[in-house]
């Protein structure tokens, strides 16, 4: 144990009290506070005392505080004039202030805006402000006005899935808006913000028009991630590429990116101190240069965001010019948990976020083991000192790389097979030459536009480059392979064994490092499968906002994959962000069939990741040829792979399938579809298990429901999917009366540009006595059946509000918001 540093202790106590309330909490925060306090008191008594200060009191004392402030961080209301009690959907007129320079999003820009008033009333509250393409956007620290409907922020509610409503509340963003072009914005002027802030904004809106100038290339919107830390205008392709080479932390402004602005900055000013020989005599010049180089350091992370690792790499920095006037040795560890107590103190909530553990996490690896083996691997390589330069850095980069896998796994489900010499390749070319020369471009620029335009003209060729050759090892055979991540208690039995193993004493060490590992690893390959086959059918209609998505289980446990929903003009896609962690976190590595009912793309657009990485034995369409898109991706990806695609003719002769059975209604075998609309090209799929169905129509309008309707059977517990997302003309009477359904499921999206589902299919529903659930309202919904009737879960309860009112409700959502929810 001699060999931590004292902080280590209490840092690791308050990320664990942080840890226990997120977990089991929240408690009552102030009692704890005050017991922090008590023992805080006590452990500073004894040393006033002259007697040695107790680690386990100070250890007590964070673990207390950590609990405390997140508890109270977690239970603090918003206030009533907030604008996340306000965000109704409907149409107001705003008056807001610009606090970021706009970045390609979407079908536009999009921004960040503080709300000052909605319809002339004082509000509060940031805002996610989405622009048309059309629309001018208000530079940053202007005031602006405009009318714009006004939305709280969702998630896509699915058992496991990325909670983005939270993420954005974590960043104080409750409420979102899209303005059109008849919003008839208009810039007020500047805004009443204080200096620095208003100095900051001006300088980020300065630079953002310079980027903004260049070619609109993929180079460019490189440049501006690492410059202003603005990622929307990466596309999806780019952020994938960055992914699956496991060099996605180049694209955030990380630890590295701020270490290098202070190194070069210390270097210059050492260079111009040293060259005033008056200066250099009197003053230490070595302490005064590593002390100013915090300003453009500091500088550097505020015109960038100020993100956890930029504030974790700027607390060592000072901690380690703090040693360097204090003639001390410097402790790196030291630094490092330093960092944890400050960030976890004044922001409890993120040691939870991914940001601060991998950050954490790749600097404790580079400390403790990565640095010795760079060292070790110098020493063996023979010849020339690049040589010993390379297998070092080539080392390094392994073992940060081993020690953020576990995380990597666990929430992206990507093993970058080529990770270690895409940033042995790509970290010398995006940090050590795109980036220098970016931010020179940037500090030029501030004092003279054209000769910062120019210099990021420059900066483009390295950035270029960088993303054709992220794309081009994305690309290779074999770069990445998707898995089911270990789970947080096989993580964290990782990290346990690779602490003890490296500080802990070596007659012990090992031992129980390797049990730790071996531990893990039981639990991840004991928990990472799927449960065995029960002999019931599941489905788990997927919440994918204004689309369809539908997950079935049979009896034996085979697995159907029906639809998997989409965004159109959008690259999001949700095989890659919906549907695949869903199975993966489930356990199930794949799929027997991909159906895709039409080739619309909020129905399509999912289906081409899970069709080439979830091996399905087949894929079942209408029949309707490539049309490009979504669907035309599908089709590709089943040639490429080698999957047999059936049409209604082949798909018909299916009758069992993993214990269930099958029936295709429609579209009718030797009939054509010339002159109906894509909708009624849907297929029309039963999947059954004794006197239990489950009917997926698709968006099929009215016309194939009076067709399909006499070939219903007219008993038994029969589950409908509303066709067309529950449209104002679908579930006609004739369809409903045959089938008698116990309940209507509706997909659809909470907070579209119209109530979905309509009133007329809610009320039609409502008249056959069915159960109406809506995953608009409820999020995911789970539905098991033994062959009787059907049980349904929803994964929210209660349901939120959304733009169509949930049938029989009062409002929740401004209930949850005051609650702290």
């Amino acid at each position: 144990m001699s060999r931590l540093h004292p902080l280590i202790l209490p840092a690791a106590a308050l990320m664990g009290g942080i840890f226990l309330a997120a977990w089991l909490g929240p408690w009552p925060g102030w009692p704890l506070l005050a017991g922090a306090a008590l023992a805080l008191a006590v452990a500073l008594g004894l040393g006033l005392r002259g007697k040695a200060i107790s680690p386990a009191l100070l250890a007590l004392a964070c673990l207390l505080a950590g609990a405390g402030l997140l508890s109270l961080e977690r239970s603090a209301t918003l206030p009533a004039d907030h604008l996340a009690f306000l965000a109704d959907g409907k149409t107001h007129r705003i008056e807001a202030l610009a606090l970021s320079p706009a970045q390609p999003g979407g079908r536009g820009v999009r921004l960040l805006a503080q709300v000052v008033r909605l319809d002339g009333q004082r509000v509060s509250g940031l805002l996610r402000l989405s622009l048309a393409s059309e629309l001018t956007p208000p530079p940053a620290g202007s005031r602006f006005v405009m009318r714009a409907s006004l939305r709280p922020v969702t998630s896509l509610a699915n058992p496991g899935g990325f909670d983005y409503a939270q993420f954005m509340a974590d960043k104080g963003i409750h409420a979102q808006a899209y303005a059109g072009r008849s919003a008839k914005l208009a810039v007020l002027g500047r805004g009443n913000v204080p200096w620095p802030r208003s100095w900051l904004l001006a300088a980020r809106q300065r630079l953002a028009y310079q980027i903004e100038a260049l070619s609109p290339t993929q180079g460019r919107e490189l440049l501006r991630a690492l410059v202003l830390g603005q990622r929307g205008g990466l596309s999806g392709e780019t952020r994938e590429a960055f992914g699956v080479t496991g060099a996605a932390h180049l694209l955030a402004i990380s630890g590295l990116h701020i270490g290098l602005v202070w190194g070069l900055a210390y270097a210059l000013l050492r260079w111009a101190l040293a060259a005033w020989p008056g200066l250099a005599l009197r003053w230490p010049v070595v302490k005064w240069a590593a002390a100013l180089a915090l300003l453009p350091a500091a500088g550097y992370a505020g015109l960038a965001g100020g993100s956890t690792p930029t504030l974790r790499a700027l607390v060592m920095i000072a901690c380690l010019v703090s040693a360097l006037w204090a003639s001390r040795p410097y402790r790196p560890s030291g630094g490092l948990a330093l960092a944890a107590l400050v960030i976890g103190l004044l922001w409890p909530e993120s040691p939870l976020t991914l940001s601060f553990q991998m950050s954490f996490v790749a600097v404790a690896a580079i400390l403790l083991a990565a640095a010795p083996l760079a060292r070790w691997l110098r020493g063996l390589a023979p010849g020339p000192r690049l040589a010993g330069t390379v297998m070092g850095w080539l080392g390094l980069s392994g073992v940060v790389g081993l020690a953020v896998w576990p995380l990597a796994v666990q929430n992206f489900h990507q093993l970058p097979v080529y990770s270690l010499p895409a940033n042995a390749l790509l970290i010398p070319l995006v940090a050590m030459l795109t980036l220098p020369l970016a931010l020179v471009a940037a500090g030029v620029g501030m004092v003279w536009a054209a000769g910062g335009q120019a210099l990021f003209s420059l900066a483009a060729w390295p950035a270029e480059g960088a993303v054709f050759l992220v794309e081009w090892l994305a690309g290779l055979p074999g770069a990445v392979h998707y898995l089911a991540g270990p789970g947080p208690w096989a993580a964290l039995m990782f990290y346990a064994g690779a602490m003890a193993a490296l500080t802990l004493p070596r007659r012990w060490a090992w031992g129980l490092g390797a049990g730790l590992g071996a531990a893990g690893l039981a639990l991840w390959l004991g928990l990472s499968g799927p449960s065995p086959a029960d002999g019931k059918l599941r489905a788990w209609v997927l919440d994918v906002g204004q689309g369809s998505a539908t997950v079935l289980r049979l009896p034996q446990g085979q697995m159907m994959v029906i639809d998997g929903g989409g965004w159109g003009g959008s690259d999001f896609d949700f095989g890659r962000q919906v549907i695949a962690p869903f199975l993966w976190g489930m356990g199930f590595g794949r799929v027997e069939v991909v159906a895709c009912s039409h080739r619309d793309t909020d129905h399509a657009g999912g289906l081409p990741f899970v069709a080439r990485w979830f091996s399905p034995r087949q894929i079942w369409t209408n029949g309707e040829a490539a049309s490009g898109g979504w669907y035309g991706r599908l089709l590709e990806t089943a040639r490429e792979r080698g999957i047999p695609v059936l049409g209604p003719e082949k798909i018909a002769r299916v009758r069992r399938l993993g214990g269930a059975s099958l029936r295709l209604l429609w579209p009718p075998l030797g009939v054509g579809l010339t002159g109906k609309n894509s909708n009624d090209h849907s297929l029309w799929l039963g999947v059954g298990l004794g006197r239990a169905w489950l009917w997926l129509p698709g968006d099929g309008g009215p016309k194939v429901e009076r067709v399909v309707a006499p070939l219903l059977p007219a008993t038994g517990s029969q589950v409908l999917l509303g066709p067309h997302h529950g449209s104002k003309n679908s579930l006609t009477p004739a369809l409903l009366g045959r089938m008698r359904p116990q309940a209507v499921v509706f997909s659809s999206g909470c907070w579209g540009r119209w109530p979905s589902p309509s009133r007329q299919a809610q009320a039609r529903a409502n008249q056959a006595g069915a159960a109406i659930y809506g995953t608009n309202w409820q999020g995911c919904l789970e539905l098991t059946s033994q062959g009787g009737p059907w049980s349904v879960m929803p994964t929210l309860s209660p349901p939120r509000d959304c733009l169509a009112p949930w049938p029989g409700q009062k409002k929740t959502r401004s209930a949850e918001r005051r609650n702290g929810s």
